[in-house]
């Protein structure tokens, strides 16, 4: 707020100065009369001095009536009002003056200097509402209406009620002291206004605010003048006159420079801005006369073009092509004068291309008549170009240029009409690269991207011109191959792109080699829309790569029928836990030199709403690809670890509990976390815990395997390997990894007695386990024999279903009691507990 204050001193001090000093010298001056015995003088120097401050209020009206009609400014109303009062007040100020010929009553020095101060109150008050920001949301002629009937009031007053308003002068004293005082209020009100200006002079248009505080300023000093006068003729009396005129004249500055001056101003410069601008702009600007020849063109064109287009109608200019109109068109719409928007033509010259984006409005001279057209003309060829871009990546590979889905979707729709017409067939082929991810992985993404450009010239090398290759995503393709007149022409081209593919590639000095594998479905014999079509030839080409890969497969219905299959078991699993669907079953594990159960594998089960009890062969292969193995997992080693600690609890006989893990949970979930988690939340001792491992999880990424086992067997956590013998079976990571115990397969149990490699296998998987003191256990034992021809092996434990079938929890108990009531070995059939 100082700073207002300092910025406005400096700015109004070569005025105020003089002023402050004028008045000054005016009250050390001993009083005098400057029109003794001159009244008439008096007359008309005060006569002229009030017409020119009535002339000034009533130019402040008007200017106001203009801004205020214009909506410019939010101030006019306010000045319209209040000025057009003052302009009528002031007037009769002057008319009723003493000496002036009669208004309706007598004149006297009494009303004059009513008027006056009713005069410099309104004043003080327009003002103050200016300060103070009050909006009056009026018509100019009721504003104008209210003006007059407030000066009627006034008027009134001051002609049939002076008689009841206080004396304010009296002749031959001066002034009374109630002018007097009502003089110094009216100076000290002008002061605080003069002070609410400078303060909000940087709120809004400061140039304002600083002109109104100004005039405030004169008008409150010459208040002071007003205020101690003895006769009419005073020096000192006609001397506040001219600080009244000043103070309006300050006021109608500000009005008028606001009102006219400075729009026009605006004018100026917005139009020498946009002249600037125009210059600078790549843009054309242009006129046309009224036979539509350009007549004038913005510097944004280059002379030899301007040259070329200047006197010229645009149809008649050769290398100018339209795009979105006709030129018929466009010369009947002139005709008619309408104007046009973005009319976009393309510009063919020195074996280049532009692309110009046109608008104008027609033109009327003075007499409404037609004068032509003007409009501005921009270069879009960067614009154009991107969205032919754009338009190109939204129906093609960004990678590979060939046609994306979107597109051959519209153009199988193309082909199907004539299919269809013709009764031809149509076949898609869905293919799909053969361990492509392993070259990605190798080589790296840049030449496995240069790879699939290759594979996508071979391929569209390798079928017709009509014939559809696309890129849908990855390294599959799609290809559509229409006009065939039976199913096994196809085969023909299917078998080329077979064979070219396992051509090497050569990618940056790299050979390369693939195969793929191709799924082939017919129209309209497997489907009638693309999108079955092509979920057919998806599930065919599944198939090809179930059979051994690089190879082709068509679609049959049996092949629908397992898609449709897989997908319930998919998305059924995704529900299966939280609706408690699965459930545990436990098979049991004899100790063959005591006799006694000694552990028992928890195997998984799905009890299906509507399918029953689903094998694990169907749904666990289903669960490891989609990654739901990790869940399930987790919910297995919990409820495995809970069931442990209820049949080990309060008896003195421990239960081991063998639970198998997936590769998929070792690779992507976090096992020691689920499996610590489980015996955690349980409580159950370590050791009672025996995870099953498959040879392949310790093969692949053996350091981790390693690190992960060391870790889980720190906790007293039992390790076996399961079905030990179909796999690697490296000796190697028996001696590295810190295992307890070696499972052997079924496939070498079942025919034990009758085949003699199965036997040798088994009898050195039993020896070389001891000597590296692992524990033995077979599965898969069905019948005394084998249990027998096992136990003269040295086997050390046995599960199968001699013993017993794996039995949900109760069933396990159940068979558990009855085996413990035969103590002397005899084996207890779960169909007797069942």
């Amino acid at each position: 707020m100082n700073n207002n204050f300092s910025q406005y001193w400096k700015n109004n001090r070569r005025l105020l100065i003089p002023l402050f000093i004028s008045l000054l010298i005016v009250h050390i001056l001993p009083p005098f009369n400057l029109f003794e015995d001159r009244s008439s003088s008096l007359l008309q120097v005060h006569l002229l001095l009030e017409l020119f401050a009535v002339i000034v209020a009533i130019l402040i009206a008007i200017v106001s009536w203009y801004e205020h009609e214009m909506h410019a400014h939010p101030d006019s109303a306010i000045l319209l009002i209040g000025f057009s009062t003052v302009a009528v007040v002031d007037l009769l100020h002057a008319l009723t003056y003493d000496g002036m010929p009669k208004l309706v009553t007598e004149n006297s020095t009494q009303r004059a200097i009513f008027f006056w101060l009713a005069g410099r109150t309104l004043v003080l008050l327009t003002l103050a509402l200016l300060a103070f920001q009050i909006k009056i949301k009026i018509s100019n002629w009721l504003g104008l209406l209210f003006a007059g009937s407030c000066a009627s009031l006034i008027f009134w007053f001051g002609t049939f009620e002076i008689s009841n308003m206080p004396v304010l002068y009296i002749k031959g004293t001066g002034v009374t002291g109630f002018k007097s005082v009502y003089e110094y209020i009216l100076f000290g009100l002008n002061v605080l206004l003069a002070g609410v200006f400078i303060r909000k002079a940087d709120w809004r248009d400061p140039v304002k605010n600083s002109a109104f505080a100004t005039s405030c300023l004169i008008m409150a000093l010459g208040e002071i003048v007003f205020s101690n006068y003895i006769a009419p003729s005073d020096f000192l009396n006609n001397f506040g006159h001219l600080f009244k005129v000043l103070s309006y004249y300050v006021l109608y500055q500000s009005v008028f420079v606001s009102a006219i001056r400075q729009p026009y101003q605006k004018i100026r410069e917005s139009e020498e801005r946009f002249r600037t601008l125009t210059e600078l702009s790549a843009d054309w600007f242009w006129e046309q006369d009224a036979q539509l020849r350009f007549s004038q063109i913005s510097k944004g064109v280059s002379p030899a073009f301007y040259q070329f287009l200047i006197r010229i109608r645009p149809w008649e200019i050769d290398a100018l092509i339209p795009v979105n109109f006709e030129w018929s068109d466009y010369r009947m719409r002139s005709s008619r004068r309408e104007p046009f928007k973005d009319l976009i033509c393309k510009i063919e010259k020195s074996n280049q291309i532009y692309w110009i984006s046109s608008s104008a409005s027609p033109v009327y001279d003075e007499q409404r008549k037609f004068a032509g057209y003007r409009g501005v003309t921009s270069d879009i060829t960067k614009r154009k170009m991107s969205e032919l871009q754009i338009e190109f990546l939204a129906y093609h590979d960004s990678l590979t240029a060939l046609p994306n889905r979107i597109m051959l979707q519209d153009r199988f729709e193309q082909f199907k009409s004539y299919a269809i017409q013709k009764k031809v067939k149509l076949a898609l082929l869905f293919l799909d690269l053969d361990h492509f991810k392993k070259i990605n992985d190798s080589s790296g993404h840049d030449i496995g991207d240069a790879m699939l450009k290759d594979v996508a010239k071979r391929l569209e090398e390798c079928v017709r011109k009509i014939d559809s290759v696309a890129r849908i995503g990855g390294d599959e393709f799609l290809i559509l191959i229409p006009d065939l007149t039976k199913t096994e022409d196809v085969v023909q081209v299917v078998e080329k792109i077979i064979e070219n593919l396992q051509k090497p590639f050569y990618v940056n000095h790299r050979e390369l080699t693939t195969s793929a594998s191709v799924g082939i479905s017919i129209f309209p014999d497997d489907a009638e829309n693309f999108e079955s079509l092509r979920k057919n030839a998806d599930i065919a080409m599944y198939r090809a790569k179930d059979s051994g890969r690089n190879i082709y497969r068509f679609f049959d219905d049996g092949m629908n029928a397992d898609a449709t299959n897989y997908m319930v078991l998919r998305n059924g699993l995704r529900h299966a836990i939280e609706r408690q669907e699965l459930v545990l079953h436990y098979q049991p594990q004899l100790n063959l030199y005591t006799g006694e159960i000694i552990g028992v594998e928890a195997l998984i089960r799905w009890n299906h709403p509507e399918m029953g009890i689903v094998s694990p062969a169907k749904f666990i292969p289903i669960a490891e690809e989609s990654g739901l193995i990790i869940p399930i997992g987790d919910w297995v080693l919990k409820e495995a670890c809970r069931q442990a600690v209820a049949w080990n609890m309060g008896t003195a006989s421990r239960i081991q509990m063998a639970v198998n893990l997936s590769g998929v949970q070792f690779r992507r979930g976090d096992v020691e976390q689920s499996v610590f988690a489980a015996l955690d939340e349980s409580g159950l001792d370590p050791s009672l815990l025996e995870l099953e491992l498959t040879e392949s999880i310790l093969i692949q990424n053996a350091e981790h395997a390693l690190a992960c086992v060391k870790r889980l067997k720190s906790r007293g956590i039992k390790l076996s390997i399961d079905d030990f013998g179909t796999g690697y079976s490296s000796l190697s990571y028996l001696k590295r990894f810190d295992i307890d115990k070696l499972k052997i397969d079924q496939s070498f149990v079942r025919e034990l007695n009758t085949n003699e490699n199965d036997a040798t296998i088994v009898r050195a998987i039993i020896q070389m386990a001891h000597g590296l003191n692992l524990v033995t256990i077979a599965e898969g034992v069905e019948i005394t024999e084998i249990l027998e021809t096992l136990r003269s092996f040295g086997c050390d434990q046995v599960q199968g279903y001699l013993l017993s079938k794996p039995l949900p929890a109760a069933g396990l108990e159940k068979f558990m009691s009855a085996y413990t009531a035969n103590p002397q070995g005899e084996l207890v059939s779960a169909a007797e507990v069942d």
